[in-house]
């Protein structure tokens, strides 16, 4: 159907020419002719109401009538803009945030009462109107304007996400509708433009959830496992919970604790006779409405301890302090003579760690060596440095760089490595010159071109996660990495991805990296030549849990959640239902000889 801008010359054109038309039309009427007759009695008798009428007022009012029935026939054909908006294009924001999974006391989610209340916005509106239907969380891929039936087919394709940074209505305000909605329960939105008109799903209710989920070994005791969990109650009731930690029937730990409102408690658990593996964390509480916060999960690393031979000449190194403070190492401290001194066999260690030693025999245990001066047994060609604004690139893929930052990196002086098959590099510098490398193999090694002091890695937060890492590394603990729901980055060596029921996940590869999509929480694994990866899909996250915090108004109830519309009714309706009421009117007049 056609339509035309009031402010078109156009429109005024057709306006013009119609009105002309009809003034026309009136001003070539045939002329009244003039018949004798016997008697005009009965002609006085049926025209005498109307001969206080002025036959030029009969002949105006006549003529404004059926001027008003053609105008109104225009706008229904053509369907006018206004200010070069179209009247039938309406802009409808849906907001599916984690949020919007909350029930309400009517028992029914914030989620479905606005998609309720959107179902009857649509089916009121006119059947030729165009609607484009956008959500938060972007499961409209590709939003455009489209009829009502499509509006409705997408509105029930959708479902409640779990990103944390939805969709802004900014993002989607400068799209051309004469109407602009937005559903939503106001708490994970951003702000809304002021020619929006929203229309609220929010009422507080009750919630508590788990916002963190850790394991760590006692100080001092490797064999003394600890749980830290931490809850909130989101609500503003206070509230008995129950916490689990469940890894099987047996090995099963509850707690009951009481939650003031708003208040945030942490609780350690003794884990100890957990074994190494997945753990999952609960809190049940009978007045709980938002479930999706309630469940966690994490592993447990193997417990035994690491027997670490740490070779230095300096007794005073910042590296063998660290390493004493470890929980799971057991440090033997030796010199580098008494090194040399030891047949292979009597090595009794899980790893051994060089601090500026020279070796010219191939290790025979997985190794770490800071501050390599030579690599003889390697073949490894090196050449010297010297910068103290070197720029690192670190290999993103490699386990041992795992959730490690090395940009603050400063070198004053070490050692580049050539590059050689079969060597991993670590870090390198900006013009590709090999700073730290991993040797796999049946002997696993990783070699770093620089000392502790000459360079401030000691100094930075990455380096206690580099030692770990390291060590997991060698001696073949799959590392692991936590996420939350939705698609989760992985490094590019991943090849394979399983949940923990040994369901294959969807794998796609983009940008040197490895990506994964779920919206649940949950335990998977992935699988590379370095090893696999544990990942643990969890909602840690306090804005989660933060449900009850909202800008937009209390709904009483979802009977009376309606959405605001034109009154149900089209523009094309109230046109022809002032024409049928003006042809009625005209109708009428000339009937009773009003008009002619």
């Amino acid at each position: 159907m056609t339509s035309v801008a009031l402010s078109s010359p156009v429109f005024f054109l057709l306006l013009a020419g119609l009105i002309g038309s009809v003034v026309l039309l009136y001003l070539l009427r045939p002329p009244v002719l003039n018949r004798l007759m016997s008697s005009n009695l009965i002609w006085r008798r049926v025209l005498g109401s109307s001969r206080a009428i002025n036959e030029r007022w009969r002949w105006w009012l006549s003529l404004l009538l059926a001027t008003l029935i053609a105008i109104c026939l225009l706008l229904a054909a053509f369907r006018p803009m206004d200010n070069g908006q179209m009247n039938d294009r309406s802009l409808i924001i849906f907001d599916n945030a984690p949020s919007m999974g909350a029930l309400t006391r009517d028992g029914m989610s914030r989620f479905n009462v606005a998609k309720d209340s959107v179902t009857r916005h649509l089916n009121s509106l006119s059947k030729d109107m165009q609607v484009m239907l956008v959500d938060t969380q972007r499961q409209v891929t590709t939003p455009s304007f489209g009829s009502i039936s499509q509006a409705l087919e997408i509105l029930d394709s959708l479902s409640v996400g779990s990103s944390l940074d939805p969709l802004v209505p900014a993002q989607v305000a400068t799209i051309d509708a004469s109407r602009k909605f937005i559903y939503t329960d106001g708490v994970m939105i951003g702000g809304v433009p002021e020619d929006f008109t929203s229309v609220s799903a929010f009422q507080p209710v009750p919630n508590v959830g788990i916002t963190r989920l850790s394991f760590a070994a006692v100080p001092g005791n490797t064999q003394q496992r600890q749980a830290f969990i931490e809850i909130v109650n989101g609500g503003a009731e206070p509230t008995v919970v129950e916490i689990a930690l469940t890894q099987t029937e047996s090995r099963l730990i509850t707690r009951q604790v009481e939650l003031a409102p708003y208040e945030k408690l942490t609780q350690i658990f003794d884990a100890t006779a957990f074994e190494s593996g997945p753990v999952k964390a609960s809190v049940v509480s009978t007045v709980d409405r938002f479930k999706a916060d309630d469940v966690a999960f994490g592993y447990i690393t193997a417990k035994r301890q690491v027997r670490v031979g740490f070779v230095s000449d300096d007794i005073d190194s910042k590296m063998l302090t660290l390493l004493d403070l470890m929980p799971r190492v057991v440090l033997t401290s030796l010199t580098n003579a008494d090194y040399q001194g030891l047949a292979s066999e009597e090595l009794q260690f899980d790893i051994l760690v060089f601090d500026r030693v020279s070796v010219d025999r191939k290790p025979v245990i997985p190794s770490i060596f800071f501050g390599v001066n030579s690599a003889n047994w390697l073949g490894a060609s090196v050449s010297s440095i010297r910068s103290s604004q070197l720029s690192v690139e670190r290999n993103t893929a490699h386990p041992i760089l795992r959730n490690i930052s090395m940009t603050d990196l400063l070198i004053e002086s070490g050692v580049l490595f050539a590059p050689m098959v079969g060597v991993e590099a670590l870090l390198t510098s900006e013009d590709e010159a090999i700073l730290a490398i991993a040797v796999p193999g049946a002997v696993k090694s990783v070699l770093l071109g620089f000392d502790l002091d000459k360079s401030n890695l000691a100094f930075l937060a990455d380096f206690p996660i580099f030692l770990s890492n390291s060590i997991t590394w060698l001696v073949d603990e799959p590392p692991i990495l936590n996420a939350t729901p939705g698609t989760i980055k992985l490094p590019s060596d991943i090849t394979k991805v399983y949940r923990i029921d040994g369901v294959d996940v969807p794998l796609w590869f983009a940008d040197g990296n490895s990506y994964f999509h779920t919206r649940e929480t949950g335990l998977f694994t992935g699988f590379s030549s370095n090893g696999p990866l544990r990942v643990s899909v969890s909602q840690l996250d306090r804005r989660f849990s933060d449900i009850n915090r909202s800008n937009l108004p209390i709904f009483e109830s979802s009977k009376n959640f309606v959405a605001p519309s034109l009154n149900g009714y089209s523009f094309s309706f109230l046109v022809g239902a002032l024409t049928l009421i003006l042809l009625m009117v005209d109708w009428y007049l000339y009937h009773r000889r009003v008009t002619q």
